[in-house]
């Protein structure tokens, strides 16, 4: 009798660890491979950082390669409580994001730095509050500029784009890729390397970051340098969930917010970003192209309408699409020059 009572006084302290250890978990979802550079180096990092703070008062968990929801669910899992925290996209998720894609316009940024830098600071000082509603927002951050990487055809002229096909990473992107000629394919990140290789697409705007995450080493060759568009990206948290949270749990997770966690997290995307151009340029049968001046005027005259286009949309939705980029600009020619 007596060994069955401490069996039981033992199962029942087991289980008690057990609920309390998944009543602090925060399950953080990626669509990234597990080894991808963001999932390995900065989510997993950042889950680390929170952690190690709280002391137990939290244990973020990650959820990589999509497990948890497709790219483009990646809001939905959270506002529904799927997952507690996501790597999102924000242009995957239409119409929600509208002022934040200030970044992907054409030639505004160059490095993740500014981006995010630009970003973090709308959402501080209240341009974003809208679109933000409802939501934990942990941190934003861009990607450094979008260069043109192409399979087997040099694309370095704006009308070397007629008749290619190139995925589309957004909605600015694809208006930025279809005035230049060439058909928009949706294919999710993860994917564009079979896309490549099957022939469905010819060539993928990218950061050089994303040659090593989706393994574009293989099926591309040629790399042009233009800087054409970007993306824009949320660390976000369901809003009840945070609320739940205990004074240290919280004070954990608001210590690797806001421009703690761009900061961090945009040095290190810019540093491995110069990291893979390097070993793009020592690779046989790879080609970078560093579009000149003269080309990029023209890429600029003829894209010229997609900023004027996109205050008109925002203007239309009563946002104050102006007073963004002249915010955001004034930003990121501090840093980009």
């Amino acid at each position: 009798m007596k060994k069955k009572l401490i069996g039981f006084v033992l199962g029942v302290f087991s289980l008690s660890i057990i609920s309390a250890a998944s009543a602090n978990e925060l399950k953080l979802a990626t669509f990234e491979p597990p080894k991808a550079f963001i999932a390995s180096k900065i989510l997993a990092a950042w889950a680390d950082k929170v952690n190690n703070c709280s002391a137990g008062a939290v244990n973020v968990k990650m959820y990589a390669g999509g497990v948890l929801g497709s790219p483009p669910k990646q809001y939905d899992i959270v506002t529904s409580g799927v997952a507690d925290i996501s790597w999102t996209v924000l242009g995957y998720i239409g119409g929600q994001f509208p002022l934040s894609s200030v970044i992907e316009l054409p030639f505004l940024t160059k490095t993740s730095r500014a981006g995010s830098t630009a970003l973090n600071t709308l959402f501080n000082e209240g341009y974003l509050d809208k679109e933000m509603a409802g939501i934990k927002v942990i941190g934003l951050h861009s990607n450094p500029g979008y260069q043109i990487h192409m399979k087997s055809e040099k694309v370095v002229n704006p009308s070397d784009f007629k008749g290619k096909k190139m995925r589309v990473p957004s909605k600015i992107a694809g208006t930025i890729l279809k005035t230049l000629g060439a058909t928009g394919v949706k294919v999710p990140a993860p994917g564009t390397s079979e896309a490549l290789n099957k022939g469905v697409i010819d060539g993928t705007p990218f950061p050089y970051t994303a040659v090593g995450s989706f393994r574009l080493f293989d099926v591309t060759k040629y790399h042009t340098e233009v800087n054409i568009t970007n993306a824009t990206f949320g660390l976000i948290m369901n809003q009840d969930k945070y609320n739940s949270l205990s004074s240290e749990g919280k004070a954990c997770i608001d210590k690797y917010s806001g421009h703690a966690f761009g900061d961090w997290a945009s040095r290190l995307i810019d540093n491995q970003n110069a990291k893979m151009k390097n070993e793009i340029s020592k690779r046989d049968g790879h080609e970078i192209i560093i579009a000149s001046d003269s080309v990029i005027a023209e890429y600029k005259k003829i894209l010229a309408p997609i900023e004027s286009d996109w205050l008109a949309e925002m203007k239309g939705k009563g946002l104050d699409g102006d007073a963004v980029l002249n915010r955001a600009r004034q930003i990121i020619k501090a840093i980009d020059g």
